[in-house]
């Protein structure tokens, strides 16, 4: 069949996540993102950690580590977006939802080997 267009995550959802991140923001920042990784799937359920980082130059590669309203919080948020997906997409093992200062954002799944 057709390829199906991505839809394009809930902009609540994604305000929601980037005011958690913005608890921490120096007002310096460029780029702030958010990696979500898998850490167990039992097959029953999926267990994950989330990490978010902010930087204060567009091009760093490295950040320095952000303090959120909550990891919980954020991970809950990440993994309530993949839910759009189609199934056979939402087995992602790490999701890196990133924002920079003028206001874009980027979301992206990585499924491993």
């Amino acid at each position: 069949g057709p390829a199906q267009a991505q839809k394009q995550p809930d902009p609540k959802a994604i305000q929601a996540i980037f005011d958690c991140l913005a608890a921490g923001l120096p007002k310096a920042w460029q780029r702030a993102w958010v990696v979500v990784t898998e850490i167990a799937d039992t097959g029953k359920a999926r267990r994950f950690e989330s990490q978010s980082f902010y930087a204060e130059s567009s091009t760093a590669m490295a950040g320095k580590p952000l303090n959120t309203c909550g990891a919980e919080t954020v991970a809950k948020g990440v993994i309530a977006l993949s839910a759009e997906l189609p199934a056979e997409q939402r087995h992602w093992k790490e999701a890196r939802l990133t924002f920079t200062s003028d206001g874009k954002f980027n979301l992206h799944y990585d499924y491993g080997k």
